[in-house]
């Protein structure tokens, strides 16, 4: 018998009040026997005897929870938070599972009832898993990084905590994250780099060498072009070569900088920047992992602080550029939780948060992501204009469910808020409302509303405020995947004891065939209007130059501006415009059958198909997408032409560099229109594949139903 069952009885037994004493009274044993049942050694037969014993509601449920035949889901911890919606979720799936089993069923119960399986399977496998992910997004320099450490536990102490100096993590004014940084609950302190490649560490350094030799040359515009990478990398990189600007110091005339001096000893900027990266001495940095020796936890600490910052900085002679850090700690991340967390600082948002690994945390239903914005602006532009572009590129019915909003004061911020009437609040909690309120409006205006959001002050808030509010968000997740699984539930039953009416069937048949015929209807998806590349066009007009021209560099591969993220953005956008209107009118059909008084019967199996319409069209949005990157990313990413004539006139005071760019890539796509062919084609097959098939199976007349004519 496992540990878990063992701890079970225990936590019955403690509940019921009783004493190891008195149960073993009971049961006419002596208490040593009581002790080995809850450490986990009893047989069956003591388990049953020993809960018999006890008497209580709680231990008549758990002597059925023990009974029960683990057939279709894998069996659970006994200590599982959802351990009694779990049970029901496989009696669920028992009962569908022997209706479909029977001899005789019709292929229209049989696709009902396979849906129903399907939902219910899903809510069991999401009910199952208690990991999860908490991100923080922000712009650079709002907070975030110390946010995560206050409600993480990343700190040396709590005194060091509160004047925001002990965070484990590096954390500053901003510009100090050099890349997504992810933190695990473990068995003891360490790091794992997983580097930059050594080509984009070179072309790193080119840019760097080339915005400063620009500048320091006679020839060099009064306003030329900005080249360098961004401030922390050139940071990292200056150290890795031992190239580091000089503090300036009061009253002393300035030091030169040190790349400048050796620029001046070469005769050509390809000379400098290959010194450059020779000092970079990257084949001595191949370390990837390293960890803490000790078993003192304080010590551990603060070698974690200071080997993360020393990484994070370049200052570590082993390890190279980082692209990402993953930070293990032998400490839950939230502590007296019933799940597991992972916590993952990105990379602070720089003009966009529009980018491919926010994109990646946004669809990972495990994942709870955190919109950080500065008091004054909240919520920020970057959070809105991410939502919206999430929204219009997807469908995923839970993902205004797993983002929230946080709020990040300062000092004095909280009693600097107005109420309509002019007043200052009372105090900071009334400060706080104030601006939840604000935020509130806002979120409604844009046609955000119903998201949660918290204000916090690093500094002067307890952590566990923002712990609690994190644990809410996931409650608050798992209740409503509970109440779909109670749902399906109650629809099998539903679907059970009606089948053998013939008005039930009669019924049942109706709306089958009017879901079969309206997939038949709407097979092909029509897609005619604008072009998946709109999108990408749009944001290469609005995004900074320098990051345009970044992204060229790289033929369309750049961390903060991937243009084939925006290809499959931009056809799922198009593509969502045409199947919206599909799913709207299957709604409407849906909903007038509900309140047909003679197709009663079938309501619970229509609330089920309701439900599954928003995750079927979110499906087919996730093959769009993923199709639109297939179909362009060989053929434009190896367009070296195009992208050699995109780089060439930046800084060239040539025009608008963006508007180039911008019609160079609309000639590109016209004069490869055969590739829009093609992913129309694919969208056809995964519109078919992903939404009218798992129609027509739910309605009985897929190839897959069972059942006979």
């Amino acid at each position: 018998m496992s540990s878990d069952v063992g701890e079970a009885l225990a936590q019955v037994r403690v509940a019921s009040g009783l004493t190891q004493r008195e149960v073993a009274e009971r049961m006419g044993g002596n208490q040593t026997r009581v002790s080995r049942i809850e450490s986990g050694e009893g047989a069956p037969a003591d388990n049953a005897a020993f809960l018999e014993a006890i008497g209580t509601s709680d231990a008549q449920w758990l002597a059925q929870a023990l009974n029960a035949d683990w057939k279709h889901l894998p069996r659970p911890s006994y200590l599982h938070s959802d351990l009694r919606v779990l049970v029901a979720i496989e009696g669920g799936l028992d009962q569908v599972r022997s209706l479909l089993e029977e001899e005789g069923v019709s292929k229209v119960l049989a696709g009902h009832a396979q849906l129903l399986e399907e939902r219910l399977k899903q809510a069991g496998q999401d009910l199952l898993n208690l990991d999860y992910e908490v991100v923080y997004v922000g712009d650079i320099g709002v907070g975030k990084t110390t946010a995560l450490c206050r409600q993480a536990g990343l700190v040396l102490d709590e005194e060091s905590a509160k004047d925001l100096k002990g965070m484990l993590l590096d954390t500053g004014g901003g510009r100090t994250t050099q890349c997504e940084v992810r933190i695990e609950p473990g068995e003891r302190f360490s790091l794992a780099v997983h580097p930059v490649s050594e080509p984009e560490i070179y072309r790193l350094v080119e840019e760097l060498c080339r915005g400063i030799v620009e500048r320091q040359s006679g020839e060099a515009s009064s306003d030329p072009p900005d080249v360098k990478p961004p401030e922390e990398v050139e940071r990292a990189l200056r150290n890795m070569a031992g190239l580091v600007r000089p503090r300036p110091r009061k009253g002393q005339p300035a030091t030169p900088d040190p790349v400048v001096v050796l620029a001046e000893q070469f005769d050509s900027p390809k000379q400098l920047v290959d010194e450059f990266c020779s000092r970079l001495c990257l084949w001595r940095r191949m370390r990837g992992t390293l960890a803490f020796d000790g078993a003192d936890p304080i010590a551990g600490r603060q070698w974690l602080k200071s080997t993360f910052t020393s990484i994070n900085n370049g200052r570590h002679e082993e390890f190279s550029l980082p692209a990402r850090i993953t930070v293990t700690v032998p400490f839950s991340l939230v502590p007296q939780a019933p799940q597991s967390f992972v916590i993952v600082d990105t990379k602070g948002v720089d003009g966009s948060a529009i980018r491919t690994d926010i994109a990646a945390h946004l669809n990972n239903p495990r994942a709870l992501t955190l919109l950080c914005s500065k008091w004054g602006s909240a919520p920020d532009s970057t959070g809105q204009d991410l939502l919206k572009h999430v929204l219009d590129a997807g469908a995923d019915p839970t993902l205004l469910h797993r983002v929230a909003i946080v709020v990040l004061a300062r000092a004095g911020e909280a009693l600097s808020t107005r109420h309509d009437s002019g007043e200052s609040p009372e105090d900071v909690e009334e400060g706080y409302d104030l601006k939840l309120a604000q935020v509130e409006a806002q979120l409604h205006k844009i046609g955000l509303p119903g998201l949660h959001s918290v204000a916090f002050d690093a500094a002067a808030d307890h952590p566990q405020k923002l712990i609690d509010f994190v644990l809410g968000r996931i409650v608050d997740l798992r209740k409503a995947q509970a109440d779909e699984a109670f749902a399906t539930i109650g629809a099998i039953n539903q679907m059970i004891e009606n089948q053998e009416g013939a008005e039930t069937v009669a019924a049942f048949e109706l709306v089958s065939s009017r879901l079969d015929r309206f997939a038949n209807e709407h097979s092909a998806l029509d897609l005619a209007g604008r072009r998946a590349y709109t999108l990408l066009l749009d944001a290469v007009g609005v995004r900074h130059a320098r990051t345009v021209w970044a992204t060229t560099r790289r033929s369309g591969h750049f961390w903060n501006f991937n243009v084939f993220q925006y290809l499959g953005d931009g056809a799922a956008t198009v593509a969502r415009a045409r199947s919206t209107k599909v799913v709207d009118g299957l709604s409407a059909i849906i909903q007038s059958d509900m309140g047909d008084p003679s197709l009663t019967a079938t309501n619970g199996f229509l609330s089920q198909i309701l439900a599954n319409m928003p995750r079927w069209e979110a499906a087919f949005l996730d093959a769009v997408r993923h199709e639109a990157r297939s179909v362009y990313i060989e053929p434009l990413a190896n367009s070296a032409e195009l992208w050699d004539a995109c780089e060439d006139p930046y800084g060239r005071g040539q025009g608008d560099y963006r508007e180039g760019v911008k019609q160079k890539l609309r000639e590109w796509f016209e004069e490869n229109n055969r590739l829009h062919e093609e992913l129309e084609r694919r969208v056809y097959r995964v519109w078919e594949s992903t939404f009218i098939a798992p129609l027509k199976r739910a309605a009985g007349q897929g190839p897959d139903s069972n059942g006979t004519e």
